[in-house]
């Protein structure tokens, strides 16, 4: 495959209503392939709009005058036979299209904030439950995952990240060094220079493409594509933004990654896992935080 196209949802979707939210992304993955994409990418938390169960409670989760609304949205969670993966499931396979689509999740007795990757056959290749949770706001309200993993999609291997993992550069480094080409990003926060340059950085510092897609909004949206390639075959800088949309625009946007391009320069650059010195890196699995990194958890 030389083109793999990319379909960026940046739409909204309703808050805390998962019926109406399958609905709409059984919609938007109609759409997406009516725009010739190969897979379709979803926003960070879908299922539910990324919503809070109550008011304040992105600054205080646990706030103890709120528990029968924790419950509620709890109880609105996802899981893998659940109606919303099925009606996922049927639309791909229907539409013979990838889906990368997100939820508030349920399994084994853990809440997470979760994405699956679904094949053009409607089947499950992956499964990722978010890395990094924002433990100082909403999510320390859900349990982490525990590691990365990538599937085989259309012979590209493609993985996941999801919004805060992309501000911790070892969650692209995993994915890389587990042979990802492309990393997909659902997305739920607004979007500033810092944070698109850290996509960029991602995509660059690993030779892997990245896609993200964002809910829209002021200060939001800005779902984007980067491109690893840096640098053209006689070495000169180019730009690897493939595409940013609007803020507030409510689209759905392809970005198109040239994977003989990509494949060509991962073959021959020096980043990615060419010329790391592994033997030195031993303190990144030092799980002490010392001052000024400590925190007093969320309560």
């Amino acid at each position: 495959m030389a083109m793999f196209k990319v379909a960026l949802v940046q739409k909204e979707a309703l808050p805390n209503n998962p019926g109406e939210n399958q609905k709409r992304m059984v919609h938007w993955i109609e759409e997406a392939k009516g725009k010739g994409a190969d897979l379709v990418l979803f926003p960070e938390m879908w299922s539910n709009g990324y919503a809070p169960p109550f008011p304040g409670a992105f600054d205080n989760p646990l706030h103890p005058d709120f528990e029968a609304e924790r419950k509620q949205w709890f109880s609105q969670a996802v899981t893998l036979e659940s109606p919303y993966i099925h009606a996922a499931q049927e639309a791909a396979a229907r539409c013979q299209i990838g889906v990368c689509t997100t939820f508030l999740g349920y399994s084994q007795g853990k809440y997470q904030n979760r994405a699956i990757l679904i094949d053009r056959e409607g089947r499950i290749l992956l499964d990722y439950a978010k890395v990094h949770t924002c433990d100082f706001s909403l999510e320390a309200l859900l349990t982490p995952g525990e590691g990365f993993s990538t599937a085989e999609f259309d012979g590209i291997t493609l993985g996941v990240m999801i919004c805060y993992d992309r501000e911790f550069p070892e969650s692209a480094r995993v994915l890389m060094l587990q042979g990802a080409e492309i990393i997909l990003v659902p997305n739920a926060c607004d979007m500033n220079p810092a944070r698109l340059q850290q996509l960029s950085t991602r995509a660059f510092e690993n030779m892997v493409g990245v896609a993200m897609a964002n809910y829209p909004g002021k200060g939001w949206g800005q779902s984007c594509a980067y491109s690893p390639v840096v640098f053209d075959k006689e070495g000169v800088y180019t730009d690897n933004l493939l595409l940013k949309a609007e803020e507030t625009s409510r689209e759905i946007y392809i970005a198109e990654f040239d994977m003989d391009s990509i494949r060509e320069y991962r073959r021959t650059e020096t980043w990615g896992n060419a010329y790391r010195k592994p033997g030195a890196y031993n303190l990144l699995l030092n799980p002490r935080v010392q001052a000024p990194f400590v925190r007093t958890p969320v309560k």
